[in-house]
């Protein structure tokens, strides 16, 4: 285990560049996934303060960073566009949200990762038609992974939540520790490929998507945004996976985010930290791998924070006109 992916599983992490430096606050999901791991590029290869709170519900997140409660986040972009609307998850909290959706100013995206649609090895889960009366893990209770799951489900099989099967909703860790425990047979795991956590479930194999899935409106609805596209879980990359072969199945976008209010500089250092370390970051973390760095803006919801904005002119980006 590297010193980086170490670090990525304490929440509440501080990383201290100097005496006396500004400790900025950062809300991320999952210790193992990327939206920590990205946030630990900035923090251990680019040496800026970040206090990292691994493990939130990202919804949250976005809410929090929007109304300046904290300084950065990964905010998934559909939950952020659902903010602009008071929808989805932000339904109990519309005005509150709708104020906060426009804080938001992204510093770059990239991709999150795969939902995996997983079957226990030896199950009766063989098709996705097999989960027709069966209990499914489809998310955490807050949260929009519940609804992009049931929408994958459903373009899959036809099927809807509640009616041809039973929505299971806990938090990441209780999910994986249910699964493990045998109290459901299928699991929608939104996860980066490589994620060591899979493969600790015991035999499992993966479901992908069908040329006929992906013809459905279901389909076409769920893809309208540009953080939502399909992509491919290539063969061998668990070691318990019984079917060896790639997987296609529904990838995703996320980004990372900062309030409006962060002055230009700082916006600056944290996308410059990102792009200048994730070369060495990606030797030592293969999470990490499908991360573009042709494509920083590609299903970025919000509007470039203008430090960021100077990083990629910098660079040399032609910055999309929505994102300016």
């Amino acid at each position: 285990m590297t010193h980086m992916r170490t670090l990525a599983l304490v929440a509440g992490l501080s990383v201290a560049s100097g005496a006396g430096a500004e400790t900025l606050i950062v809300e991320t999901g999952t210790a193992s996934g990327t939206t920590t791991l990205t946030m630990q590029v900035i923090a251990t290869y680019g040496g800026v303060d970040l206090q990292i709170n691994s493990g939130q519900t990202l919804t949250k997140a976005c809410l929090k960073l929007g109304q300046g409660e904290i300084d950065a986040a990964v905010c998934p972009p559909p939950a952020h566009l659902a903010m602009f609307a008071g929808a989805g998850p932000f339904r109990n909290d519309v005005e509150a949200a709708k104020a906060a959706a426009p804080n938001i100013r992204g510093l770059f995206a990239f991709s999150g990762g795969f939902f995996h649609p997983i079957a226990r090895a030896g199950s009766e889960v063989e098709t996705w038609e097999d989960i027709a009366g069966l209990r499914v893990f489809t998310g955490p209770p807050a949260g929009s992974a519940n609804g992009q799951s049931q929408s994958i489900i459903e373009a899959a099989t036809g099927y809807k939540a509640g009616e041809d099967y039973e929505a299971v909703r806990l938090g990441w860790g209780a999910a994986l520790q249910a699964f493990q425990d045998g109290q459901f047979d299928f699991m929608m795991y939104p996860s980066p490929t490589g994620n060591s956590t899979l493969e600790q479930l015991g035999p499992i194999t993966l479901l992908g998507l069908s040329d006929e899935a992906l013809e459905t409106e279901v389909w076409a609805n769920y893809s309208k945004q540009e953080s939502r596209d399909v992509g491919t879980i290539p063969g061998g990359v668990y070691s318990n996976v019984q079917n060896d072969n790639p997987v296609r199945t529904a990838e995703y976008t996320m980004q990372a985010a900062v309030n409006a209010s962060m002055d230009d500089d700082t916006a600056y250092a944290l996308t410059k930290a990102f792009w200048e370390n994730l070369p060495q970051a990606k030797d030592d973390i293969r999470v990490l791998s499908a991360i573009n760095p042709d494509t920083p803006f590609k299903g970025m919801s919000a509007k470039l924070h203008p430090g960021a904005m100077r990083y990629y002119k910098e660079q040399g980006f032609e910055i999309p006109a929505e994102r300016m």
